[in-house]
């Protein structure tokens, strides 16, 4: 016999045991304090997730980007809907979106999104986007029938499901540390408010280049002999110089609700 857990409990549970304490609000906006400044130039470009958001977004009228940051998502689609609201809780990665220049039609909000899924005055959107923004909230349920009750046509939420990159994957292998499958989680969760959400994994590329093999395993930090680390990472480089070119391809997984087809 099949015993079914309660995904909500599960995913409680996981949040509430993270050593970091990011549940905990201002734990996680001094988290995005230290790393605002330098985060875009750790994240690879999302160009087919992008394109893929896009051409869905025709026709909507407006569109809440959940957990906005610095617009990495934000921006590339502003120019999708008339009416774009980017929501935040933290003031230091929405400066630096601020500072990039958003167009008029772009409204920055600064709060967290437990207080805005209750705040009146931020009203329902066509479309609504939560791209990695609720791995630190224990109340998922909240948190989802708050995002499906803003989203007037869509609801989009883009998550990892355990892998990234080959040599983190391996660490957190070795150490007996498996990365949480988020996007399953929140795909039965969906199911288990009534949902069917649509799955549609997008594959996109990482690309990092090291001007040597020291300066590679230095960032790759596998804890293993440095023969049998390179060993490892061989399949996913390619000579450059006397350096590395370190590429691999990793896939966001969309969820989509469609709201318009509820009956």
């Amino acid at each position: 016999m099949t015993v079914q857990t309660d995904i909500f409990a599960e995913w409680a549970a996981q949040v509430l045991a993270v050593r970091s304490g990011r549940w905990q609000p201002e734990r996680d906006r001094a988290f995005w304090h230290e790393k605002a400044a330098h985060y875009d130039a750790g994240q690879p470009p999302l160009p087919n997730t992008v394109a893929w958001l896009r051409e869905r977004l025709t026709g909507a009228d407006s569109l809440l980007d959940v957990g906005a940051g610095t617009g990495r998502l934000t921006l590339p689609l502003a120019d999708a809907a008339a009416r774009v609201t980017a929501l935040d809780h933290s003031p230091d990665m929405l400066a630096v979106l601020r500072g990039k220049g958003p167009p008029a039609h772009l409204d920055m909000r600064c709060q967290e999104l437990a207080d805005a899924l209750q705040d009146p005055t931020l009203a329902p959107h066509d479309a609504v986007l939560s791209a990695w923004s609720l791995a630190y909230l224990p109340d998922l349920r909240a948190a989802l029938t708050g995002l499906l009750r803003l989203a007037r046509r869509d609801l989009y939420l883009l998550e990892d499901d355990g892998l990234g990159s080959p040599h983190v994957t391996l660490r957190r292998q070795l150490a007996g540390q498996p990365r949480a499958q988020r996007a399953s989680s929140l795909r039965r969760a969906l199911h288990a408010l009534g949902e069917s959400p649509e799955h549609r994994p997008i594959t996109e590329e990482r690309e990092l280049t090291f001007p040597d093999t020291a300066a590679l395993l230095a960032q790759t930090r596998l804890p293993l002999p440095d023969a049998e680390a390179l060993a490892f990472l061989l399949p996913y480089l390619t000579p450059e110089g006397g350096g590395w070119r370190y590429r691999w391809t990793f896939d966001v997984h969309v969820l989509h609700v469609p709201v318009r087809e509820r009956p």
